[in-house]
């Protein structure tokens, strides 16, 4: 049977790991680093795990890197203390550890994160502990896929929905400041970061490089591409948010997401028609890449068709695709706030 060790950096986080860890108990070794805790997460992690210390230099991959030096399983399993594995998942990790059958290198997990936990990508999480297992990035770190791959239908759910926005400029600016060269997976998560906090004149000048760079990941290029669009249609500049959009269509086929910015365009420019075909196209596409969010899919699909059919007088579909989106979350704010119409 493979063995498994869990690594885990950390920093003020007593509660998460007093939830997190008890959970664990089904891998052969949990590692915690704790990079510099003022409250009782060390005493917490000495209950359940191995405990190290690392001092905090801005580098997450430094951090994680360390942390799997002391580990000693034939695979590594790194988390987050914020994460939560549910018990579906742990068993099906606890199959493929027993199964003889399955000797990859590389196994990847849905990530799943937002309020209902609607976002998520495969993200790799089990590893072979070789010399390649090792994190690169600062920040927004990976571990460059290799050997053999695998792919387990189960959930890591990040249960913080905390914006980390600001303390992620701050780290970006530091490494600016220190005349630290960024690759362009570096400037796709800055420019993702510029976004976030506001700075949208930024944000377009650094995503605009990734985005036209033959050498940049596709998935990069393509969410390069949707995050100036929306910047466009945050200004009401409809024609440029369109011309973006076009472009991500030419790298990758259409996701939900990408279909539900193009009727967000044509509903800021009233043409309620074509707005309500692209809602109903991103509800039927089934092709997804990279970030999903399931929002896109049903949810927000519906409530925007719902209000194109009611501002283009078609009561029986305005009220049809209400119910959808009821159905779908009837505590949603805008679900709830539209029902009124409807009474």
């Amino acid at each position: 049977m493979k063995t498994l060790s869990i690594t885990i950096i950390c920093k003020d986080e007593e509660n998460n790991l007093a939830f997190l860890l008890p959970k664990l108990d089904f891998a052969d070794q949990v590692v915690v680093v704790d990079t510099g805790s003022t409250d009782n997460s060390v005493a917490v992690a000495y209950e359940y795990a191995e405990v190290y210390f690392y001092k905090w230099c801005n580098d997450f991959a430094k951090a994680r890197n360390y942390a799997i030096s002391k580990a000693d399983g034939d695979y590594i399993m790194w988390l987050d203390c914020d994460d939560d594995l549910p018990e579906l998942t742990v068993d099906k990790i606890k199959r493929w550890l027993a199964d003889e059958n399955q000797q990859q290198d590389f196994v990847y997990l849905k990530y799943r994160m937002g309020q209902n936990s609607q976002f998520w990508f495969w993200r790799e999480r089990i590893v072979r502990r070789v010399p390649q297992c090792r994190f690169k990035g600062f920040i927004h770190e990976a571990i460059i896929p290799f050997g053999q791959t695998h792919y387990i239908d189960g959930d890591v759910v990040h249960t913080s929905i905390a914006d980390h926005s600001m303390r992620n400029l701050a780290i970006y600016q530091d490494a600016l400041s220190r005349g630290k060269r960024f690759t362009l997976r570096d400037k796709f998560y800055y420019g993702r970061t510029l976004y976030e906090s506001g700075l949208h004149v930024d944000a377009v000048a650094v995503l605009r490089k990734v985005a036209q760079s033959g050498k940049a990941y596709v998935v990069d290029r393509v969410s390069s591409l949707k995050l100036i669009a929306r910047i466009f249609l945050k200004q009401g500049d409809t024609f440029a948010a369109l011309k973006y959009l076009s472009n991500s269509a030419a790298l990758l086929p259409l996701d939900a997401e990408t279909c539900c910015l193009f009727g967000d365009a044509y509903y800021s420019s009233n043409n309620f028609v074509y707005a309500a075909r692209w809602y109903e196209i991103a509800m039927q596409t089934l092709f997804q890449v990279g970030f999903v969010n399931d929002y896109y899919k049903r949810l927000y699909p519906c409530i925007q068709l719902s209000v194109c059919f009611w501002r283009l007088g078609d009561m029986r579909n305005a009220k049809y695709y209400h119910k959808l989106a009821k159905n779908c979350d009837p505590s949603n704010a805008v679900v709830i706030n539209n029902d009124k119409w409807f009474d």
